[in-house]
């Protein structure tokens, strides 16, 4: 069975190509370094509040956040398809907002501070 015109346009020619590319523009809009050449089909990439690891699915690509400072386990898986034609900058702008809610929760004023605030 054949993929429909709408659908076939979606999908890159060079899956493993596309996966690179796409990471590396995540990375380049969080001012981070490209990951190494020779990660093509798992790509880690740390900031000062996460880490993340892109793997490389058919089809697409899936990233896991995980705070660095949060609890075990605390972390977000994001899927992506290629044809849905995700957008690097949407993506590094949900990473940028994780990453804002592990910075607040990591400052949490100790229990005496909120106490004093609330008087």
């Amino acid at each position: 069975m054949s993929l429909p015109p709408w659908l076939r346009s979606h999908i890159p020619i060079e899956p493993t190509r596309t996966f690179v590319a796409f990471t590396d523009a995540v990375a380049r809009l969080l001012e981070l370094p490209p990951a190494p050449p020779a990660e093509v089909y798992v790509r880690r990439y740390d900031t000062d509040h996460v880490w993340m690891v892109w793997r490389y699915k058919d089809g697409g690509a899936s990233l896991y956040i995980e705070r660095r400072y949060g609890e075990l386990r605390d972390g977000m898986w994001v899927r992506l398809h290629w044809h849905e034609s995700p957008n690097p900058e949407t993506v590094a702008a949900m990473i940028r907002a994780y990453e804002r809610g592990a910075r607040r929760e990591h400052r949490r004023p100790c229990r005496l501070v909120r106490w004093w605030r609330g008087r």
